[in-house]
């Protein structure tokens, strides 16, 4: 009687987990019944780690070498690149004298040319929001410091005297007798004063003010009035005037862009002098006389260097800005501008625009009799 079928079976799977696997898995075929396992003529097995031959150990050392040498060329060669990549640029907040901050960016000097360097290095201009509210800024610490300083009464005393010491501020708009007058007159008083103070004050930070009563740095001064003289063509007058601005300003900016003027700080005669002679003026309108009278000269000098450092700010603007004093063409008689417009009349690269205003003037009205 045979064996059960499952004795087969099993005897089956004896037969093939006997078979041996070769690398990697591969099957490798049991030898067939009475062969041998081992090549015939051979009984002795192969070794697998034969030595190499010294030509073929030489080539393997020399291959090495140089790829050895190519990886250290490509890793020099990424570093050199690496170190001559321009930086990341930098940004750095500027103070711009008194009127909050400007911010420019600063490229590394391995990118760019010097004269690249030297145009990403100018500061932004001031935005007209900001000349605009410092224009009206001025103008109201004048009429404050009038309101508080100075009376209505009538005051004895000939106007040929006050006439001589307007004389002596310099050019003025108004014949000195007539601003005599309206100085005179307690009616009028007010508005006069606030006049010859603002006069004093934006007259002379204009860029065509004589040197000897400017308010700008003398050496700007000075050399605004040699360029006054010159002939040049004017369509392109306008443009390096306004590089040459623009770079003067960045120069002297260590030296005149600070938000006070120290006691070295040469624009102090000409404000002292100002100071000197407006005081002639407004002295036999002050209050309270026979007291001490420092405050009133202290506010009236702070609006004076005030002045100043808005001026030096105007002169550093690539665009050109003025004040207008002359009344419009609609305005009838008997008006007098206490405070001029501020405008600007050219853009940032020197050429002619419909001039655009950014401080209205502020115009007394109502003096035909007194003019």
């Amino acid at each position: 009687m045979g064996m059960p079928p499952t004795a087969k079976t099993d005897a089956s799977s004896d037969k093939v987990s006997s078979t041996s696997t070769g690398v990697r898995g591969t099957p490798t075929a049991a030898p067939a019944p009475g062969q041998n396992s081992t090549p015939s003529g051979n009984t002795t097995p192969r070794n697998n780690s034969a030595s190499i031959s010294p030509g073929a150990a030489a080539g393997v050392g020399i291959g090495s070498a140089i790829a050895g040498a190519l990886i250290a060329a490509a890793i020099l060669v990424l570093f050199f690149r690496r170190r001559r990549r321009p930086a990341p640029a930098r940004s750095d907040v500027i103070p711009l004298n008194g009127f909050g901050s400007v911010e420019k960016t600063f490229a590394s000097p391995d990118s760019i040319s010097p004269v690249g360097m030297i145009e990403r290095s100018l500061p932004q201009p001031a935005e007209d929001q900001a000349l605009g509210g410092e224009m009206s800024r001025l103008k109201t610490a004048i009429k404050n410091h009038v309101q508080s300083f100075y009376h209505t009464n009538s005051v004895p005393g000939s106007i040929d005297q006050v006439a001589l010491g307007l004389i002596a501020m310099g050019n003025m708009p108004l014949i000195a007798s007539t601003l005599g007058s309206l100085l005179s007159n307690p009616v009028t008083r007010m508005t006069a004063i606030r006049f010859c103070i603002t006069w004093t004050a934006v007259s002379r930070i204009d860029l065509n003010c004589e040197p000897s009563l400017s308010f700008l740095p003398p050496e700007i001064a000075s050399c605004l009035l040699s360029i006054s003289s010159t002939r040049d063509d004017p369509s392109t007058k306008p443009g390096f005037m306004s590089k040459w601005r623009t770079f003067t300003a960045v120069l002297l900016q260590d030296r005149y862009g600070s938000t006070t003027l120290t006691a070295s700080d040469p624009r102090n005669q000409n404000i002292s002098e100002a100071l000197q002679a407006l005081n002639a003026v407004l002295h036999p309108f002050a209050n309270d006389q026979q007291r001490d009278d420092r405050e009133r000269l202290q506010k009236l000098e702070e609006i004076l260097k005030r002045s100043a450092r808005f001026g030096f700010t105007l002169f550093s603007q690539p665009s050109l800005w003025e004040f207008e004093w002359n009344t419009p063409p609609n305005v009838g008689r008997g008006t007098l501008v206490i405070s001029p417009a501020l405008k600007q009349v050219t853009d940032e690269s020197g050429r002619r625009v419909s001039p655009r205003v950014v401080e209205e003037q502020e115009v007394a009205r109502g003096l035909e009799s007194y003019l």
